[in-house]
């Protein structure tokens, strides 16, 4: 009975041995590229200096900004188009003085109009990373588990069997004494 107990108990063992506390690496996120964006000061500069050219070179570095931007940083590319944007249409009246009407004036609507950027939203992001990561380890933790259930499941056979072996084996000894007694008392009895 105490050979059956100890190895119940090192199954049992086994068992809490195999749940280690493996976290998972942190989420280390790559650098990312600054990019220098053109500000609204620069944009006012060349404004008031009248050089339509130079605006239109501007706006144009401005729009492939936002593009970089969105892939990179949605927020702040958020951000930087909503100031250009309150720029333009702020210095209105100032720009169509310049620009006139042409290519120029329809790359300042084109930057006015561009749509409102989407910035995704971290916090689902995260959540659906940490119900994965939490599937991951769950599903882990029932392999082991099961794992262990079949260790110590085996080893109770094996010492089921080993039990009922002794006990057999007890069995015919004491059948055999048995046997032997009654035959000495047979040939006691007989003399």
């Amino acid at each position: 009975m105490k050979k059956l107990f100890f190895v119940a108990m090192a199954a049992v063992a086994m068992t809490f041995g195999s749940c280690t506390d493996n976290k998972p690496a942190p989420v280390v996120e790559p650098e990312q590229e600054e990019i220098e964006v053109i500000s609204t000061d620069s944009l006012a500069t060349v404004l008031e200096a009248a050089d339509s050219t130079q605006l239109g070179s501007l706006l144009q570095t401005v729009q492939e900004q936002i593009e970089n931007l969105k892939n990179v940083d949605p927020a702040k590319a958020k951000e930087y188009l909503a100031n250009v944007q309150a720029f333009l249409k702020e210095n209105a009246e100032k720009i169509k003085a310049v620009v006139g009407t042409g290519t120029i004036a329809s790359l300042v609507d084109q930057v006015t109009s561009l749509p409102e950027i989407e910035v995704p939203d971290v916090v689902d992001a995260a959540q659906e990373a940490v119900e994965g990561a939490a599937a991951d380890v769950a599903d882990k933790a029932a392999e082991a588990a099961e794992g262990a259930k079949e260790a110590v499941t085996e080893k109770v056979e094996e010492v089921k069997d080993a039990a009922n072996e002794k006990v057999q084996d007890a069995k015919d000894a004491a059948a055999n004494a048995v046997d032997n007694a009654a035959d000495k008392l047979k040939g006691a009895i007989g003399r």
